[in-house]
């Protein structure tokens, strides 16, 4: 896994989580663009890794990235309860000033692709505005799949030429997982770029306003639950009866390596 940029790899429930802090990712992502040697990120969070439970070529997918780091406190709290600390959570939100503050300061490229029409557009308003000097090298909305949830081969081509025409440093990804991490895994060795991300919704968040989770929510490490207050509907079974069956499972696999632990030891 890899690939030119070794680090430590914490088993979460089958899941590669990459051991990284804010220090590592900066540095990765320097030595990139620097080198033109590619780097994929993307991200873990509890629903991923259940999902991944029963979905094998999800498990395969998130494994394949570079980096796979911990979105959410609870792939945190699982790699601590299973003996192995994460040093953060590492979510796109927590990342803003990193991905964005970061290439304005090296006069770096950025590409948006994803979320609905003009929502890459408004983002790249935003940050334009909160990080003078940022070159947005161009925005693309993700709205491609057709009825059998992936890409067309002929609108991947239209969309990586444009991409590879735009020339830049840095590439978000926002479709959705899985179709983002199966657009980067497919067309990382066509995609002429040294840092690919996949980010999910992350444009929403750019799109209104920069501080999508109030500070006190951020230290308070209640995220989940004021999303849940700003989108019941469509989160209230994520973060009640997903989240409980992940914090159960991840229990019962502490309990499983805790007995086998023992009985090898009285063999």
């Amino acid at each position: 896994m890899d690939k030119g940029w070794p680090h430590e790899i914490v088993d979460v429930l089958g899941v590669g989580v990459s051991k990284a802090d804010v220090r590592m990712l900066r540095d990765f992502l320097e030595e990139a663009v620097l080198s033109r040697r590619q780097l994929t990120v993307t991200f873990a969070n509890p629903n991923y890794v259940m999902a991944a439970q029963h979905d094998a070529p999800l498990r395969e997918l998130m494994n394949a990235f570079d980096l796979n780091l911990a979105d959410g406190w609870g792939v945190v709290l699982a790699a601590k309860i299973f003996g192995t600390p994460l040093p953060a959570r590492m979510a796109n939100d927590d990342l803003t000033d990193d991905f964005f503050g970061m290439p304005a300061e090296k006069g770096w490229r950025v590409f948006l692709f994803g979320n609905a029409p003009g929502t890459a557009d408004a983002a790249a308003e935003n940050l334009v505005n909160w990080y003078p000097g940022l070159r947005i090298a161009g925005t693309q909305h993700g709205h491609w799949a057709d009825e059998s949830g992936r890409i067309a081969p002929a609108d991947v081509d239209r969309l990586v030429d444009e991409i590879n025409e735009a020339k830049p440093d840095i590439l978000h990804v926002g479709l959705g997982t899985p179709l983002q991490q199966i657009f980067v895994t497919e067309n990382r060795d066509r995609l002429e770029v040294p840092v690919i991300i996949t980010c999910g919704a992350y444009f929403e968040h750019l799109a209104e306003r920069r501080e999508w989770y109030p500070g006190w929510v951020l230290r308070l490490r209640i995220g989940w639950l004021y999303r849940l207050y700003r989108e019941p509907r469509r989160l209230w079974r994520r973060y009640t009866i997903e989240l409980g069956a992940y914090l159960s499972l991840v229990l019962r696999h502490r309990v499983r390596r805790g007995r086998r632990r023992h009985d090898a030891r009285d063999r």
